[in-house]
């Protein structure tokens, strides 16, 4: 007699999620050993240019799950810390090398210790554990061991002794360090000299650090150029000078270094004089601190319509500068006390980009519904719930019910070739039933050959690591798939494979923010706003 059920292969089976808060699998690194892992993450561009890539990254880093088969417990937190601080995440990196403990046992993790501690500008401790590391480098891979060699200058020179400043960047030199500007900087502080910043290359923690020590440091030079791992640094260090860490913190959001609700807590740390805080439209404070003013004063407005001037203010400054998601989510709770009424129709699109941004899909639909209640402007706003549906994996209505109005504007000519192209792969990689003129529209005209296509096999790599649920092995090479620019530079069929291969993990989430962001920007906006 037949067997009433199949067998049930793994790969069908719902993974045990670790009980870390972190909503991956306690598996998380099957399939994939340390080699590999290591391979794979050099080839990273670190931070991802992807809020939701950033996010599924700092999950992957310090989630507390089993590790790369043969690996040690050591070999893993190297691997993670070497992870988070090439992407700046400074706050995660310190929580893990303190859960490590016992620095000084093993170099490499002495190692990185003394390079966390200086970063953050914990001096003592950091050139303790510099002076540890050094002396065994032998022990250590050759480009960390010479930027413990930099370090010992540094500290050297912290101390006063120049003439091992001086020897240091000497015996750096040796080992192998390439950065002419880092070394320059080590020699000219040793000399007792002023370290001029170099035209070119980013500025490291250990570079800054030497220009800290110098005191030359130029805010406005220092966070256009800085790395990760310094923005991530600057932001953490409380002894960092004021305007830079504002400066610093701006910039990391704009990378997704750090997460909204940190950049609004710095933002709240400044102080400004009770005149400006009343009228924030007409001050002109430091041009440095002129968002931070916006938002401590748009917090403190009690006037529905103040705070939704201030608020437009703000979003509009952030846009220019260039980190208009973030800001639209930090504005999002602020954005709640603001009434959904035709008065407020001018603010409606704000509002919802707003809500969007924070993942507040109900005040989405609020507003949408608010404005159709009176006639006023709704019809204009209904592609955002297209929009909203597309983000939202928890929409509990049939999908694609407003993509009438996408595809009207579609029709209209509103959209540009290549964006219905992108449109249509998203909905396609979504499993939408994608709109038959939209789907005509996008397909009458050529396929765009832009955007970032990895190299030969990794899409095939891909969609065997997704297919067989390998879940590290699948969000690193998503990271690689949609490339250096974001879902937004992304090719469309890098995208499209990059989503689909999230969903097959069971990454719903993950893969819907990822559409949002390849469709926000060039999402149809109205003429006022």
């Amino acid at each position: 007699m037949a067997p009433l059920l199949a067998p049930v292969e793994r790969s069908e089976l719902p993974p045990v999620v670790a009980n870390d808060g972190s909503g991956l699998p306690f598996d998380l690194w099957t399939g994939i050993d340390l080699q590999t892992a290591e391979q794979l993450i050099a080839g990273l561009q670190l931070p991802p240019p992807s809020p939701a890539l950033m996010e599924l990254w700092r999950r992957l880093m310090t989630a507390s799950t089993s590790q790369p088969p043969g690996t040690s417990a050591a070999q893993f937190t190297a691997l993670r810390a070497e992870g988070l601080y090439r992407s700046g995440q400074m706050k995660q990196l310190g929580e893990l090398l303190n859960a490590a403990g016992a620095r000084g046992s093993d170099p490499l993790l002495t190692a990185f210790s003394a390079r966390y501690d200086i970063a953050v500008g914990q001096r003592d401790s950091g050139c303790s554990a510099v002076k540890q590391a050094a002396a065994r480098k032998q022990d250590l891979p050759r480009q960390l061991a010479g930027e413990m060699l930099v370090l010992a200058g540094y500290c050297a020179a912290a101390a006063g002794n120049a003439s091992a400043a001086s020897l240091a960047a000497d015996l750096a030199r040796e080992e192998g360090v390439e950065n002419a500007g880092l070394l320059d900087a080590l020699v000219a502080v040793g000399a007792g000299k002023k370290p001029r910043l170099p035209r070119n290359g980013q500025i490291t923690p250990a570079h800054y650090r030497l220009l800290q020590l110098a005191k030359t440091v130029d805010p406005a030079g220092i966070t256009g150029r800085a790395d990760a791992a310094l923005l991530g640094s600057l932001v953490l260090d409380r002894g960092t000078d004021n305007e830079l860490r504002v400066a610093a913190a701006e910039a990391a959001a704009r990378l997704s270094i750090i997460a909204p609700e940190d950049l609004a807590d710095i933002y709240r740390a400044q102080r400004f004089a009770p005149p400006d805080l009343a009228n924030p439209l007409a001050s002109r404070p430091n041009s440095l601190l002129r968002r931070a003013l916006l938002f401590q004063a748009a917090e403190a407005e009690r006037d529905p319509t103040r705070r939704a001037q201030i608020l437009r203010a703000f979003l509009d400054e952030a846009r220019r500068a260039g980190f208009y998601l973030p800001a639209l989510a930090m504005a999002a709770p602020l954005v709640k006390s603001v009434p959904r009424s035709p008065d407020f129709a001018w603010f409606a699109e704000s509002a919802i980009e707003a809500a969007l941004a924070a993942g507040d899909h109900p005040s989405v639909r609020a507003w949408w519904v608010s404005l159709d209640a009176h006639s006023r402007g709704s019809s204009r706003l209904e592609h955002w719930l297209a929009l909203s549906d597309i983000a939202n994996a928890e929409f509990d209505a049939p999908r694609g019910l407003h993509l009438a109005a996408v595809e009207a504007l579609a029709l209209q000519g509103v959209f540009s070739e290549p964006v219905l192209h992108r449109l249509a792969t998203v909905l396609d990689a979504l499993d939408y039933q994608v709109p038959m003129d939209l789907w005509h529209l996008a397909s009458s005209t050529p396929q765009p050959n832009d955007g970032h296509l990895p190299e030969t096999g990794v899409l095939t790599q891909l969609k065997e690591a997704s297919s067989r649920r390998e879940f590290a092995r699948t969000v690193l090479l998503v990271m690689r798939t949609v490339g250096p620019k974001g879902p937004e530079g992304a090719h469309i069929i890098a995208l499209g494979d990059a989503i689909r291969a999230l969903k097959r993990v069971g990454l719903e989430a993950e893969a819907r923010r990822l559409a949002f962001e390849a469709l926000f920007n060039v999402w149809p906006r109205s003429a006022s706003h």
